[in-house]
């Protein structure tokens, strides 16, 4: 007779645990990172906004409690977290993910009291530091590990909220937020002067904070998602609208908590507005932000663990499907990879040799003229950085300057072209400059040169966000563009015009490149298909240019053959 009730009871409950685990109006439960406050007013404003007041729930923050560990349990659907506790949560097995960076710069500091006795950092040897345990307790500890203080040597212990230890001098550091208890501090009545700060962004220690996270298994479930998107969105406009109207900002806070200080509430709204730069998409991640942060904790933390925790501990995917992002062809990952390995060493070499073997070809059509050093140097520096910079000015924006004035190095290559090049003159014969092995070794360089730019090319008209036929435009203009202008300003037609398998072997290198990475979208967690791509298109384009060069091959070419000849021999 007890088995029944007991059987009957364990139906019951799993199916009223299946019931609340799948309800699709349940809102989504986000827990606020501490008290209300106006370092939420984005989110206020966008519960204000929602037409059915159901689509979320904000869980206010406090002392004691961990948004995150709240988060890893199931307590919670959505935590505000800093990237650093995040990092150490995933170390111990939680799998949380960032899906939207809402600040974008740190706010953290550390106050010291002057009339404590600290005045430089060595004086916090053998004292107390008050820490919230949130994340600001490693910022302390890379901190004194930069000031080459021991960690034994000081004591970190919980502190109050409103920095009231720091104010009643029962601690003489603790850390404080900018945007907050830093102005509660100042409000007391102690000034800046008696303070000695340490903010962590000026020492190099800023590590990204106020993120949304969630569990990694949660968007597995499509209808998560799609609240969790509508939610992303929501909090984009509600953080638009709260710059644009503060006023109605302060006033939804204080709703949340009546006997909160209206100035500083404003106060801190406006502090807060700077960590959201109006002219960066709102909760779009950085890598660059991203790796920076992860390099900070490894310089102090377990550096292999945390290593093994940062791949996986972001997405991008929310962002896109909020509808937040701007039109772009490429994903923000696959953008930075390319940036990435565009800048790596071993491609900036090549361009440097590419660089250097395009000045060769100028300086000898300056050599065949008998030029003097500066119809050299001009003559050297159009094919060597010409079609670069034609390109750079031809897009702008975060193109301009051109990039030989944003680095020397090219010009330098094209100064020692011209040094050494005058020095050889004057020992290698004619007959050496014009054989076959030398226009052999100078056909190699150069067609490094051309794989080199023709991925250069590309790279930029992707990251200047150009419409899909600028990519192999622009690949074909930085390889060639400098030669073109070598021609006229030579009197010659340019070459390349006349079959030559130059610019169209460019072109279809950029239309290959932008296939490969248009594969690589899908994957935001697999660089090694950009660097992939990028590696394929230059041994293709090598490998076209070097093929031709030895068989002579030439492109269709319009008109007859008898009229070809005529201009040739008129051109003669």
């Amino acid at each position: 007779m007890t088995r029944c009730p007991r059987a009957l009871a364990l139906l019951v409950a799993a199916v009223l645990a299946g019931a609340a685990h799948a309800a699709p109006d349940a809102p989504l439960r986000v827990q606020l990172r501490w008290l209300h406050q106006a370092q939420f007013a984005g989110y206020y404003e966008a519960d204000a906004r929602d037409p059915q007041r159901d689509a979320f729930d904000l869980v206010e923050g406090g002392p004691g409690i961990d948004p995150l560990a709240r988060l890893a349990k199931g307590e919670v659907d959505v935590a505000i977290g800093w990237l650093a506790e995040a990092l150490e949560a995933r170390t111990k097995g939680s799998d949380i993910v960032n899906v939207a960076q809402v600040f974008r710069r740190p706010g953290m500091a550390m106050a010291c009291l002057r009339s404590a006795g600290v005045r430089v950092p060595a004086d916090v040897k053998g004292r107390d530091i008050g820490v919230w345990n949130v994340g600001d307790q490693i910022s302390v500890h890379l901190w004194l590990d930069r000031q080459r203080i021991a960690a034994s040597s000081v004591r970190l212990v919980p502190q109050a909220a409103n920095a009231q230890d720091l104010i009643s001098g029962k601690v003489p550091c603790a850390t404080v937020m900018l945007y907050n208890e830093y102005w509660t501090v100042l409000r007391s009545g102690i000034a800046p002067a008696d303070l000695m700060m340490v903010r962590f962004s000026e020492e190099g220690l800023g590590m990204l904070e106020d993120g949304l996270y969630v569990r990694r298994a949660s968007l597995d479930d499509p209808e998560f998602r799609r609240k969790l998107a509508v939610f992303v969105k929501a909090s984009a406009v509600g953080w638009r609208q709260a710059r644009e109207n503060p006023e109605e900002a302060i006033t939804l806070t204080l709703a949340q908590a009546p006997a909160l200080d209206a100035s500083h509430q404003r106060r801190m709204l406006e502090a807060i507005l700077n960590l959201i730069p109006a002219d960066k998409p709102f909760g779009l991640l950085s890598l660059t932000d991203f790796d920076r942060s992860v390099d900070i904790l490894t310089s102090e933390k377990d550096a292999a663990s945390f290593r093994r925790a940062a791949p996986g501990a972001w997405t991008h995917a929310i962002w896109y499907e909020a509808g937040v992002a701007p039109e772009a062809a490429f994903t923000e990952s696959t953008r930075q990879y390319l940036a990435a390995s565009v800048s790596s060493t071993w491609f900036y070499v090549f361009d440097l040799i590419g660089t250097a073997a395009f000045g060769v070809a100028g300086f000898m059509r300056a050599r065949q003229r008998r030029y003097d050093l500066w119809g050299a140097f001009v003559l050297t520096s159009l094919p060597a950085v010409g079609g670069g910079t034609l390109r750079d000015l031809l897009i702008g924006g975060d193109r301009s300057p051109p990039f030989i004035f944003q680095d020397p190095t090219y010009m330098y290559v094209v100064m020692a072209v011209v040094a050494v090049g005058t020095l050889c003159s004057r020992f290698m014969s004619t007959e050496v400059t014009e054989s076959k092995r030398f226009n052999r070794a100078l056909a190699v360089f150069d067609t490094i040169g051309l794989a080199t730019f023709t991925v250069v090319g590309a790279k930029v008209a992707l990251m200047a966000g150009l419409a899909w036929y600028w990519v192999p435009i622009c690949a074909a203009i930085s390889c060639s563009g400098g030669g073109m202008l070598l021609d006229v300003v030579t009197g010659r037609e340019p070459r390349t015009f006349q079959g030559e398998l130059y610019e169209s072997i460019a072109i279809a290198g950029g239309l290959l490149l932008y296939a490969g990475l248009k594969l690589a979208n899908d994957y935001e967690h697999s660089p090694w298909l950009v660097t992939g791509s990028i590696v394929l298109t230059w041994c293709v384009v090598y490998a076209a240019r070097m093929t031709f060069v030895l068989t002579g091959a030439r492109s269709f070419r319009l008109g007859d053959e008898a009229s070809r000849r005529g201009s040739a021999r008129r051109q003669r």
